[in-house]
């Protein structure tokens, strides 16, 4: 009878012992720290004009964010994220600000509050980026803007949420002024300048007039015009009597188009032509028509030949990504795939070093950033990538390199480039100056009084 009880005795000990077991077991389920949740998505919203004046530098963003979203999810089976301890696949959300700043805050706004995304991605000018970034800063959601003047968003900061790659009006203006010099005397140094009354014309002629003049060239100003204007005749009228013969500005592509077909039925065809926002785009230049893109230069942000620049996503050099673009879309590369291409590079790079949707780990994941994309180097403790821009940036813009503005911006090389014709696109764009950047440049070529009978001389000056 002891033995016995003795073996009951022992068995219930071992069942405390299982009980108490089992009881820590629970509790250190309870109370250990266990990975959150994993969300089913990753949400990112692309801000972009995609109509209106604008639409030609989101014409590449509809087939882009597909291709990426499609190449994230099937290719590499989702983002991982360390955080949950798996690969999540992504929701590109694309909308349209109709190249309005009041609509790109409004659909920033729904992104946010309605869509619910993780970060936000904001493509192309001003008109999008500056609306786009202070409701970013409003709601506290991360975000990349890439692809414009950032001084003229720098001076609607501080921010805490928004980080910008794109480059600066004394960028652009060097170059302008660089081109011009490459026509030597075949001008008299005489530049009529005209911008839109918008917040990226703004700053661009308060830049370009002093730089111009401090260059030795004498300024006609033709002032501030309101975007949509329909006659240009008296500010032909008065470049004409100046004897300009060297044209620049900032208009978008529709005003520099009605401006650039009265000069030339007035008789006023200056030599030179270098503006911004409105040359950039093949689609612009072949919708001028009658053959008077020939010879038009602009600032050149991204080019087929540049081999250091390269997607880590996509495993490309920028040559095999245009070859890639013709020939999925059957359109001409332009330079707005290039950055677009090095956003979505930047946002995947991002999130899995910041682990979790976090809206602070992918902050912090942002703020340092150091990587090569298909839109260039990105590194916030580097800002000034190419030699001599951060001295002119302190020359002409010291607010630039104040504490609160540093940290938050990356300028990327500019060169110069010309328009010239193209036997499958009808246009084309050739390097006539290079910056430094790993790029064949061409002789450049001046404006023919009567494109329409531009001479083989022209054509023999650049490749076929």
């Amino acid at each position: 009878m002891a033995r016995r009880m003795a073996l009951t005795a022992a068995q219930y000990a071992v069942i405390a012992i299982v009980i108490v077991v089992a009881v820590g077991a629970a509790a250190a389920y309870v109370w250990w720290p266990r990975a959150p949740p994993a969300p089913s998505e990753i949400r990112i919203g692309v801000v972009a004009p995609l109509t209106g004046p604008l639409a030609s530098f989101g014409a590449p963003d509809p087939w882009l964010a597909s291709y990426v979203q499609n190449y994230i999810n099937q290719n590499m089976g989702g983002i991982y994220m360390q955080a949950y301890g798996r690969r999540i696949p992504v929701q590109i959300i694309l909308k349209d600000t109709q190249s309005s700043q009041s609509t790109a805050a409004t659909v920033t706004q729904q992104l946010i509050t309605q869509d619910h995304v993780n970060l936000l991605i904001l493509l192309h000018t001003p008109q999008t980026i500056d609306p786009a970034s202070a409701m970013a800063e409003k709601y506290g959601v991360p975000a990349l803007a890439i692809e414009g003047p950032v001084d003229a968003w720098v001076v609607k900061g501080p921010y805490h949420w928004t980080y910008m790659v794109g480059w600066a009006f004394p960028q652009l203006v060097q170059t302008y002024i660089n081109i011009w010099n490459l026509a030597g005397n075949r001008t008299n140094g005489v530049v009529a300048v005209i911008s839109s009354n918008d917040v990226g014309g703004r700053t661009f002629y308060e830049v370009i007039v002093p730089m111009a003049e401090a260059a030795g060239y004498r300024v006609v100003d033709l002032g501030l015009v309101t975007p949509g204007t329909t006659d240009y005749t008296p500010y032909i009228i008065k470049a004409k009597e100046a004897n300009a013969t060297i044209l620049a500005g900032d208009l978008s592509p529709p005003d520099f188009a009605t401006l650039w077909r009265q000069a030339h039925a007035y008789g006023w065809v200056p030599e030179v032509v270098t503006f911004a926002r409105s040359s950039v785009f093949p689609s612009d230049m072949r919708a001028l028509g009658d053959n008077l893109a020939y010879g038009i230069s602009v600032e050149v942000w991204w080019f087929p030949s540049i081999s250091t620049y390269y997607s880590p996503l996509l495993k490309m050099n920028a040559s095999q990504w245009a070859q890639l673009y013709e020939s999925a879309t059957g359109r001409e590369w332009d330079m707005a795939i290039g950055y677009d291409l090095g956003a979505y590079d930047w946002a995947v790079n991002v999130l899995e070093r910041a682990g979790s949707l976090s809206p602070q780990a992918i902050n912090q994941s942002i703020a340092t950033t150091d990587m090569m994309t298909m839109a260039g180097p990105i590194d916030f403790r580097n800002p000034f990538p190419s030699p001599g821009v951060e001295s002119l940036i302190a020359q002409q813009e010291p607010f630039m390199l104040q504490p609160q503005n540093k940290g938050h911006y990356v300028l990327l090389p500019l060169f110069g480039g010309q328009w010239v014709p193209s036997s499958r696109w009808g246009w084309k764009i050739v390097p006539i100056y290079s910056a430094g950047l790993p790029v064949e440049t061409y002789p450049m070529v001046m404006i023919p009084a009567n494109p329409s009978n531009a001479t083989s001389t022209y054509v023999n000056a650049t490749p076929p």
